[in-house]
């Protein structure tokens, strides 16, 4: 049998990047991709999408959530807005940049009173459902806690799909940690993008396990039933340069930090994925592929909710999915 995984990275607003990628990909399919893929895996904003996906929304409905509920989750872009006076007044100057209530609104509106666990049914049969991972980090026990949709044993089962989501998206600096309190426990949850920006490695871990527990066969022969389409929301392709980066204290970094720990995991992800997918760069095309292209300065912002910029990242996602379609092309066939 073939095991198909679709991961989503994080990014923000640049999540339109990734939904504009999964409306050319649903085209080629020829119907909602909730049918082409037995595990989908996102973090952050990727969870927002892969959530979307797993209830049976299209690429074209989650690309116009982003274009029509964007500016509720982003609302201003400056950190002195006079919007951010509720925040400060709060918790102070060094307030998140946003509060979570925009994004909040915009997950129930979606997700209504859908749990996590009803994505999957029926562990039993679990293969023969669409399976969610999201990756998120609590600060409490300092440990990453990924949330699988079949895993109807552990405490987060019974959890809104949309407090799922908002755990995952709650990227340090831009938005408050999400507290939990179930089974007499708290939890204090962040973006997974600290731990799993890129979730590839997480799903095909996660996927090799299922099909080892499904069949007596070996990890090789496993690994061989495995395809992933992996999409990013672009690589920032702004150097920092060592003369000015040698320099930076807690100021400097404490502005940058969340944008380098944002960078850094999805590049070692790949890596990861690349290296026990195994065979050659040419070989691999036929099981995995990975979407993404170089960000300008203009594109990097995750947090521009402008229909300027929106347009923009489109029109470079449009660009960038010329010049792959080849490849596409290829993973696809025989899918």
């Amino acid at each position: 049998m073939t095991f198909r995984i679709l991961s989503l990275d994080g990014g923000g607003i640049r999540g339109i990047m990734t939904a504009r990628m999964l409306q050319k990909v649903e085209e080629q399919l020829g119907s909602p991709l909730k049918d082409h893929f037995d595990l989908i895996a996102g973090t952050s904003t990727g969870s927002i999408v892969a959530a979307a996906l797993c209830i049976g929304k299209t690429a074209e409905e989650i690309f116009d959530i982003y274009s029509e509920d964007g500016l509720k989750i982003f609302p201003y872009s400056s950190l002195i807005s006079t919007q951010r006076l509720p925040l400060i007044l709060k918790y102070g100057l060094s307030a998140p940049k946003f509060s979570d209530q925009g994004l909040m609104s915009v997950l129930q509106k979606h997700f209504e009173d859908t749990k996590l666990a009803d994505l999957t049914p029926n562990p039993e049969e679990m293969m023969k459902s669409v399976k969610l991972l999201v990756p998120a980090y609590d600060t409490i026990s300092r440990n990453p806690v990924v949330f699988k949709s079949w895993a109807h044993d552990r405490w987060f089962a019974k959890l809104p799909l949309w407090e799922v989501c908002l755990s995952s998206s709650s990227a340090p600096t831009y938005f408050p940690a999400h507290q939990i309190q179930q089974d007499e426990k708290e939890y204090s949850l962040i973006d997974g993008g600290v731990c799993a920006n890129n979730p590839a490695a997480c799903a095909l871990a996660e996927g090799i396990k299922l099909l080892r527990e499904s069949s007596s066969e070996s990890v090789g022969d496993v690994i061989e039933q495995i395809k992933i389409l992996s999409i990013g929301t672009g690589d920032p392709a702004t150097p920092i340069p060592w003369e000015q980066v040698r320099g930076w204290g807690l100021v400097q970094w404490g502005l940058r930090i969340a944008d380098v720990f944002m960078d850094a995991p999805p590049d070692i992800n790949r890596y990861i994925t690349e290296q026990i997918m195994g065979g050659t760069a040419s070989d691999r095309e036929n099981r995995f592929l990975r979407l993404q292209f170089p960000l300008d300065q203009a594109s990097m912002a995750i947090d521009d909710a402008s229909q300027s910029k929106l347009h923009y990242l489109v029109d470079k996602t449009d660009t960038y999915l010329n010049q792959v379609q080849g490849k596409l092309d290829k993973l696809l066939e025989n899918w």
